[in-house]
């Protein structure tokens, strides 16, 4: 049985069907960080890529786009906050940093946009930066992104680390 397309909880709303992601990647993914604290095959194979609400000339027009995509391509799947959050700079080491808010955002929401792999990293960063910006729905001239969640690297350390930066774990 197929997954409802969208679907919330307190912190965020997900949207997609997320074919050819394992059901219970991120499970496992947290329970082999949480027994062996180090980074895994799930959390190395995990690229986000960050588009932050600041970023964005009509924030319900990109989520619409997204929506639209995802029922095009059943692989796309992510995420958008449901509320803006205090931005830890301090945390956000995602790359390019042309991507991030601007240093006088203080509060801010994302939308997380799930990969697998760094080729479709590239692809869907490279399809989606092209479209937003040419609808005019985008400022910036990068979408950043990083490797697994964010809170892992404060278990396991920065996630530039974890791995080399430009080989998805392939074992």
């Amino acid at each position: 049985m197929r997954r409802p397309y969208t679907f919330k909880n307190e912190y965020w709303q997900f949207f997609g069907y997320g074919d050819g992601w394992p059901p219970a990647k991120c499970e496992e993914c947290y329970e082999l960080l949480d027994k062996n604290q180090k980074p895994n095959k799930h959390c190395i194979n995990c690229w986000k890529l960050e588009i932050f609400y600041s970023n964005c000339t009509d924030l319900d027009a990109v989520k619409d786009y997204f929506l639209e995509e995802g029922k095009k391509d059943h692989t796309l799947h992510g995420k958008w906050s449901n509320f803006k959050m205090e931005v830890p700079r301090e945390l956000m080491t995602s790359i390019p940093e042309e991507g991030h808010p601007d240093e006088d955002i203080k509060e801010e929401g994302v939308i997380l946009i799930y990969t697998q792999s760094i080729e479709e990293r590239e692809r869907r960063r490279k399809k989606f930066l092209d479209d937003l910006r040419a609808r005019g729905l985008y400022k910036k001239e990068e979408l950043s992104y990083r490797r697994g969640c964010l809170n892992f690297d404060q278990v396991i350390g920065n996630w530039k680390g974890w791995y080399d930066l430009d080989e998805d774990y392939v074992k």
